[in-house]
């Protein structure tokens, strides 16, 4: 698995809600990924800055979780991501 500095949103992918449920489409492919609470807010966070430590030592503060079990899941979603092409790195 790879480790990763920043991570950017690609110009063609957006966050949707629809019916209750978070989804990342990409626009050109329309590929979509659905995404749970933590996947929606870390999308966020890279939005604002694509710093993926940064990112990671939030969401354990805002979840009061070990930084260490959030970054394992984090790069295992980057790498969903990285899969489906939402992502550059």
């Amino acid at each position: 698995m790879q480790d990763f500095k920043n991570i950017y949103i690609k110009e063609n992918v957006f966050l949707q809600e629809v019916d209750g449920e978070v989804i990342l489409l990409d626009s050109q492919t329309e590929e979509y990924f659905s995404l749970d609470e933590v996947g929606a807010i870390f999308y966020q966070m890279l939005k604002e800055e694509p710093n993926f430590e940064k990112s990671a030592k939030e969401l354990a503060e805002h979840f009061k979780m070990n930084e260490e079990i959030i970054k394992i899941d984090l790069l295992k979603f980057v790498n969903s991501l990285l899969d489906k092409k939402l992502l550059n790195v």
